[in-house]
């Protein structure tokens, strides 16, 4: 089943590993601000953001009615929220002509579910050097899926590695990467930030891994 981004922290991240410049990366970029700068306990929720944007500045959302509401000496929040979804509207509006608030964020929304469906963790990646017994050839970003261990479990899974910012690995490289586990059912809330595992070809360790950030908040274990 396909993921579907529903949280700040998930579209965070996304927008955070993606290393291009482009308008839905900016759209999605002021849309984070605008949810940063909202209430604490409506912030993470996107959907749970964008019904209290509409309550509180009209439906359907445009520049003007963002405009028209007025400091009252308690709204800061409210309006800095505000500042930043007018930008998002008035930018999409120059670059796109599109100024239909729901239909802008469905599509920079559309963007990066296509990207949380080819990545369930960023990781930084330690290859072990030949001497270490690791590889004796390089590894190209393309498709190179090795097996991942954890610590707590003794099952292996297939763990997909997109490099960022490099095309090769040589062994005894760092690397950060986004890695898609074959099995994220079975690893469902379990998985932490800071978490070690290793990553094999066959039972041979090849290297190892510690977890930055979790993308599929399915896999990530509550905090107690």
């Amino acid at each position: 089943m396909d993921n579907k981004i529903s949280t700040y922290s998930t579209l965070w991240c996304l927008v955070d590993i993606d290393d291009k410049e482009h308008s839905l990366k900016t759209f999605a970029t002021l849309f984070l601000d605008a949810m940063n700068d909202w209430k604490l306990t409506r912030r993470e929720n996107i959907y749970a953001f964008i019904t209290d944007l509409k309550e509180y500045f009209g439906n359907p959302l445009t520049v003007n009615k963002i405009s028209e509401k007025k400091y009252d000496g308690t709204n800061t929040w409210e309006l800095e929220a505000g500042s930043s979804i007018a930008e998002l509207i008035s930018i999409s509006t120059n670059l796109d002509k599109q100024n239909d608030f729901d239909k802008i964020v469905e599509k920079f929304i559309n963007y990066y579910n296509m990207e949380f469906n080819n990545v369930d963790f960023i990781a930084e990646l330690q290859y072990l050097t030949t001497e270490q017994g690791g590889r004796k050839t390089p590894v190209f970003a393309t498709d190179y899926r090795p097996q991942i261990k954890f610590d707590f479990d003794d099952m292996q899974t297939l763990g997909q590695q997109t490099f960022i910012n490099k095309v090769i690995v040589y062994p005894g490289e760092k690397v950060e990467a986004k890695i898609k586990i074959l099995s994220p059912d079975y690893f469902s809330n379990c998985l932490t930030e800071g978490m070690k595992f290793e990553f094999r070809e066959g039972y041979k360790v090849i290297g190892t891994g510690e977890i930055k950030y979790i993308i599929n908040d399915r896999l990530e274990k509550a905090s107690r």
